[in-house]
């Protein structure tokens, strides 16, 4: 069919072509947002969600890592401080500390540390926020903190999720003071250990969106697939039925025929009526002759 041939047939039928758009318009529409009755609205269907990632460097005071005068020795000590620093940070205690920092409740908060199965890692690999956050979104928690420390490196990496980004950049900082707090407090011997140990965060936690940010994409392919679908519809039903009709058609005209002639079976016509003989009767008589016509003659009157 041509171009033109079948823009002129859309327009005989705007009235269908209009239905198909309006439901090309509402399936795009619910293909990106679902309708919630509370709260009453349009919500999106793309998960989304808060992810924050920030390092704390677990150094001395004394010789500090930043300026390269600690020995491998120390380091390979800090980093040992550093892995059981992010166990304590998973432990319940601190937890309950974070959520009291952050301002939420504290069976919302899911955590793990250094030593968990899942967290492990035996090289130190700088990752993006949005990779480690992509593995902890996997994990399916509300709101979900890591802790990772790798091998020879005295950096303990906090990885934050929770429903909002600003959210999980608190919960990130949080686990700073908590840890910074809990640093300050511990005493060996009767003496303060913070003189031993400091605790310093590299830089302010990042923190931003994962998810969502497709539902304008999915909305516009939806639209134009169901209003392609739609017009060709209105173009093939009305010729695949006329096809159809003429066939059955020809079909039954072809049931009327005699096989071998063009012509279809002829209805019987009713016999022709018989005129009167004049007395002339063929029917044969005894010998096989034919019974001679009798003429007509006038009666004789009395």
């Amino acid at each position: 069919m041509e171009p033109v041939e079948a823009i002129r047939q859309l327009w005989s039928r705007k009235f269908l072509v209009g239905l198909v758009v309006a439901l090309a318009a509402v399936v795009a529409l619910l293909s990106a947002y679902r309708v919630s009755l509370s709260p009453f609205g349009l919500h999106s269907r793309a998960l989304q969600v808060g992810a924050a990632s920030s390092q704390i460097l677990v150094d001395s005071p004394k010789k500090s890592t930043l300026v390269g005068g600690t020995d491998l020795g120390t380091i390979e000590a800090l980093s040992i401080r550093a892995k059981i620093y992010g166990e304590y940070l998973s432990s319940l205690q601190a937890r309950q500390e974070i959520a009291k920092i952050a301002g939420v409740q504290p069976q919302t908060i899911s955590s793990s540390g250094p030593f968990s199965v899942a967290t492990g890692q035996l090289g130190y690999q700088a990752q993006s926020s949005e990779d480690r956050a992509n593995e902890i979104l996997q994990e399916g928690a509300v709101r979900r903190l890591v802790f990772t420390g790798q091998e020879g490196v005295p950096i303990l990496t906090v990885d934050a999720q929770a429903p909002t980004a600003s959210e999980a950049v608190d919960l990130a900082s949080a686990s700073f003071l908590t840890l910074k707090r809990y640093v300050n407090s511990i005493r060996a011997d009767g003496e303060d250990v913070s003189g031993a140990v400091t605790i310093r965060e590299l830089g302010a936690p990042e923190g931003g969106i994962i998810g969502g940010g497709n539902d304008a994409i999915l909305m516009v392919l939806a639209f134009l697939a169901i209003t392609a679908l739609g017009c060709v519809a209105i173009l093939v039903i009305p010729r695949f039925t006329k096809r159809w009709r003429a066939l059955n058609q020809y079909e039954h005209a072809e049931q009327q025929h005699i096989p071998g002639f063009d012509t279809p079976y002829s209805v019987p016509v009713a016999e022709q009526e018989h005129h009167p003989s004049h007395g002339y009767d063929p029917t044969p008589l005894a010998g096989g002759e034919h019974q001679p016509p009798v003429a007509p003659h006038a009666a004789q009157l009395p």
